[in-house]
């Protein structure tokens, strides 16, 4: 299918940029051993944003990402089918510490990533970032919208 009539398909669902949407951004901080880095991240905290999460979208920059907030804290599963972009999922503990990254996810991909320990919160953000800023797990989340 081409990416013209994938395009269609998903106007004519009604599926276009949470940002231009309406879903609720906010900014959030994690502090790695290189610095504080900050990221405008849309909410996920319905079922329904959830399970959309950031499925067909191809317009992420570098400091954007999507902010998974479950009603408790657990293991977390994740896929990356129907969303085109290789993300990095960073789990985080109730406690705002980062748990464990799943970094260069596989587009389309439908192999369950877990969050391996219980995680309250997800930030995807495009893939390589965690890498690039230094944060890793034992890092601090200082804002959670």
């Amino acid at each position: 299918m081409t990416v013209f009539r994938i395009a269609i398909i998903f106007l004519m669902l009604g599926v276009t940029s949470a940002f231009a949407a309406g879903m609720r951004t906010e900014t959030l901080e994690v502090r790695s051993a290189s610095g504080s880095h900050e990221f405008r991240v849309e909410i996920a905290e319905t079922a329904a944003e959830r399970a959309q999460g950031l499925m067909g979208r191809t317009d992420l920059t570098p400091d954007d990402g999507m902010l998974f907030i479950f009603p408790q804290s657990g293991l977390q599963y994740f896929w990356m089918r129907n969303t085109p972009s290789s993300l990095d999922i960073i789990f985080i503990g109730a406690d705002y510490i980062v748990r464990s990254i799943a970094a260069n996810t596989v587009p389309y991909s439908e192999e369950v990533i877990s969050s391996e320990v219980p995680a309250k919160y997800v930030l995807e953000v495009l893939a390589g970032r965690a890498a690039e800023l230094g944060i890793k797990p034992g890092d601090r989340v200082i804002r959670i919208p």
